[in-house]
């Protein structure tokens, strides 16, 4: 006969809720050590990586549907690109959303293009979410997340927020696991540009 033990249930149930919170929480802003065997990425601020033009690697091509219902296809040629890897129960994602809108609203008179990858949501929470924030570039809706699968070279399927700023050949010139800050992302779009 096998009886149960009322405290080491609750310390199991203890053990495995714990064990759980922490792969959720892993899974929002969670880089792990962002660099670790990745040649080129050099890191600038926690989180932030800048390469150097001749280490960077060529921005996989995406396209899909925006949250709009539009049809995307992203062209990099010609000027550089912020892409934004985001989901609306993100906290990080939420914390930086009003940097992006107002970092988008100072760059894009330098011809500065915006894009989200909205990842997981559904699109009411997403349009919701841009609304909210005042975000009026567009986001391209992944909720089988195949197009963060396409960037799993360059950044961990896991780190939600991500943001690749790809420079004006379609190279990725900076890569920020987490959230970034409105001047961070000011400074970085800035040495994309100039390369300095």
């Amino acid at each position: 006969m096998v009886t149960s033990n009322p405290a080491r249930c609750r310390a199991y149930a203890l053990v495995a809720v714990s064990l759980t919170a922490t792969a959720v929480l892993a899974g929002c802003g969670g880089a792990g050590r962002p660099n670790a065997g990745q040649a080129g990425y050099v890191s600038v601020t926690a989180g932030i990586s800048q390469v150097v033009a001749a280490d960077r690697q060529a921005m996989p091509a995406l396209s899909g549907t925006t949250l709009q219902g539009k049809q995307l296809s992203l062209s990099y040629t010609g000027h550089v690109t912020v892409i934004n890897v985001w989901a609306s129960w993100c906290v990080p994602c939420r914390e930086e959303a009003p940097d992006f809108a107002e970092a988008f609203q100072k760059d894009r008179s330098k011809g500065v293009q915006f894009v989200g990858i909205n990842f997981e949501d559904d699109n009411a929470a997403a349009i919701a979410y841009n609304s909210q924030f005042q975000i009026s570039y567009p986001s391209l809706q992944d909720r089988d997340e195949s197009l963060v699968l396409k960037l799993r070279q360059i950044i961990p399927a896991t780190s939600v927020p991500s943001t690749l700023i790809v420079d004006s050949s379609g190279k990725v010139a900076v890569r920020a696991l987490g959230g970034i800050t409105e001047p961070e992302l000011i400074k970085e779009i800035a040495y994309t540009l100039t390369g300095s």
